[in-house]
């Protein structure tokens, strides 16, 4: 009998550490108005430091003031332009000492061949953006042969480049088709497809159903050093990326952060820079630090970028042999200005020399682009007033219509 019970307090005891420790699990897991699901889980266990074991944690991060000081401006009118915040922080907050919000249930992918976009500035080579199926992944990114990346963007080259800044107003634009998506972004690049060396740091908003399996708008982080052929893939899915915020989902939504036509704008602010101090190429978005690409991952751009540009960029699949009906930016033309076309404004690289300075982009060393200008559009302005905006760009479009048929 006295064995009986000394089982019995046993099991009850060890059943009830199982419903603590499931509690415990459970308040680790959220399930978010967008439909998203969010796991807080130890930092060492994302891909770039559970895969990489020989990188660390920096003992210290650059300094917050400095990157506060870049990103914070006088907004004409701060009634109309707010912070961009993510639907995690906005419903939970943050996750616990130690711990990372990630996506639950993200397969890898990858950008590889396929369509591909010539660079505007010859001195840095061409630059291909492009997707394929990966079938051993199972790649969601799957596009038919005829599927092509169209731009409309502003570069700058000429330079050797050690970051740069914009600060982008968010929207929720139509996309045609699950495997189609619409961007706005940074590029930071160097190298050339020549030599198979092309390295590029990406950051900015996506809408791309394939990868989140929803229409909104999500934050996301793209690198690569052979030009997407076998390196490099989105936000945490590879090792590559390192993240150290607690609050920021790498691949999170901005669901309730869209701009509205004639209405309140919302912004995600972005910095990438190299830091000297920890050899890492960092990223502070909304006046947060992120997290770092480790400037191991790179070839050309180890000694900094050559090229940096600021657009959009849509996939054209010419389903029933027309252009896609998807929107770049707002869908509305660069020419509809403020409050009704996509923005980014701020323009500015960091320079090479030994203070890393933050500067303006001149519009005499600026090249605006756009693949088919009938269907979405640039346009870069400066300025000359009280310098809030600094270097900035309008640009967008609708896509498939009468003037761009295909």
């Amino acid at each position: 009998m006295e064995n009986y019970l000394v089982v019995s307090l046993i099991l009850v005891w060890s059943f009830s550490l199982q419903r603590s420790y499931a509690a415990a699990e459970s308040d680790l897991h959220f399930k978010l108005s967008s439909g998203e699901e969010i796991s807080c889980v130890p930092i060492y266990e994302q891909p770039s430091l559970k895969s990489l074991v020989h990188l660390k944690i920096p003992k210290s991060i650059p300094s917050k003031k400095s990157a506060e000081e870049q990103s914070t401006q006088v907004i004409p009118d701060e009634k109309e332009i707010k912070l961009a915040e993510q639907t995690f922080k906005s419903e939970v907050g943050t996750c616990p000492e130690g711990m990372i919000p990630i996506l639950r249930n993200q397969p890898p992918i990858r950008r590889t061949r396929g369509g591909f976009r010539q660079g505007v500035d010859s001195s840095h080579g061409d630059f291909q953006h492009t997707f394929t199926v990966n079938t051993s992944e199972a790649d969601p990114a799957n596009l038919h042969a005829t599927a092509t990346h169209e731009y409309a963007l502003v570069s700058t080259g000429g330079g050797l480049y050690r970051g740069a800044k914009g600060f982008f107003n968010v929207w929720k634009p139509y996309v045609e088709l699950p495997s189609e998506f619409s961007l706005s972004q940074l590029w930071i690049a160097a190298g050339s497809s020549a030599e198979n060396n092309v390295n590029t740091i990406e950051v900015g908003w996506q809408v791309y159903n394939n990868n989140y399996k929803d229409d909104f708008p999500h934050l996301f982080v793209l690198w690569t050093r052979d030009g997407y052929k076998s390196t490099g893939c989105y936000n945490l899915r590879c090792p590559g990326f390192v993240q150290i915020s607690q609050s920021v989902v790498v691949g999170g939504s901005l669901a309730s952060a869209v701009s509205q036509t004639d209405g309140p704008q919302y912004e995600l602010q972005v910095i990438v820079f190299w830091d000297r101090g920890t050899d890492a190429w960092w990223l502070n978005a909304n006046r947060e630090f992120i997290g770092y690409w480790p400037n191991s991952l790179f070839t050309a751009l180890k000694g900094g970028a050559t090229v940096v540009q600021w657009g959009g960029e849509i996939i054209n699949s010419e389903t029933g042999s027309r252009h896609t009906q998807t929107d770049m930016g707002s869908g509305e033309f660069a020419e509809a200005g403020w409050q009704k076309a996509a923005y980014i404004r701020s323009l500015q690289t960091v320079t090479s020399t030994p203070e890393q300075v933050f500067v303006n982009v001149p519009l005499a060393t600026s090249t605006v682009s756009s693949t088919k200008d009938k269907c979405y559009s640039a346009q870069i302005f400066q300025d000359s007033s009280s310098g809030a905006w600094r270097t900035y760009l309008y640009f967008g479009g609708p896509g498939y219509s009468t003037a761009c048929p295909t």
